[in-house]
């Protein structure tokens, strides 16, 4: 078991806490900016809470959750304890990464067994630690460098993010027509179920595959926004390469 202080009370910090204690760690105290916020978690994972990091408990480490632009300035501010933050693209020369590399929303369920941790410490102890921990609540863990966490992220962006966002374009376009984004359901899904078991390049369709020019100008003739035209040709122009 090892004692934690959880920095954050946000999407990661919440199931992180809630996995930790169910594998039988402890989280000493939770710290947020937010006092409501930290309350609501702490109370969840029967820890303390605090708003400032100078109040901080003595513990095995820290595990800093917060967004990326306050991850250096949290981390000046601990003294003597290890630590080490959830991000997939920070890069501090002191403490370690503990990486998830999963989509969060607190009040949405997910297991933690099944998404894949990455994780890195440059001193050894804090790095064992840190292994030890993720491996007790998930059954995939990896152990990589900087650059590969940060190249990693960077897929993780294009595959998730970026295309989360064609979905929401998408449905913006069926709404213009007074069309269910339902229609479109099966299809993502059926499209993300084949790269189970194929490469997403050989699997890839479309217009832009097959080189229909003619419904490739038409379409980008149907859309009215000078950005989505650019986006349209961008990734046609990529597929064809």
């Amino acid at each position: 078991m090892n004692k934690i202080i959880l920095i954050g009370a946000g999407n990661v910090a919440h199931h992180l806490g809630l996995s930790l204690i169910d594998a039988d760690h402890q989280i000493l105290q939770v710290i947020s900016k937010s006092k409501a916020n930290a309350k609501h978690l702490a109370k969840k994972l029967n820890a303390d809470f605090e708003t400032e990091l100078s109040k901080i408990k003595d513990a095995d480490f820290a595990l800093i959750a917060v967004n990326d632009d306050a991850i250096i300035s949290v981390s000046n501010q601990i003294k003597n304890m290890p630590f080490a933050h959830t991000s997939g693209s920070v890069c501090l020369k002191k403490g370690g990464a503990f990486y998830p590399l999963q989509t969060f929303n607190k009040d949405i369920f997910l297991d933690l067994k099944k998404v894949p941790f990455c994780v890195s410490a440059k001193n050894k102890d804090l790095e064992n630690t840190l292994l030890k921990v993720a491996k007790s609540i998930s059954s995939k863990v990896y152990q990589i460098d900087e650059k590969q966490r940060r190249i990693l992220h960077l897929a993780a962006v294009f595959a998730c993010n970026f295309s989360n966002n064609m979905y929401a374009i998408a449905e913006g376009l069926l709404q213009k027509t007074d069309l269910d984004f339902e229609m479109l359901k099966p299809l993502i899904i059926e499209t993300a179920n084949k790269i189970k078991d194929f490469s997403p390049k050989s699997v890839q369709t479309g217009p832009a595959k097959r080189k229909d020019l003619q419904t490739i100008e038409n379409q980008i003739n149907l859309l009215e926004e000078e950005d989505l035209k650019n986006i349209y040709k961008l990734i046609t122009n990529q597929i064809q390469k």
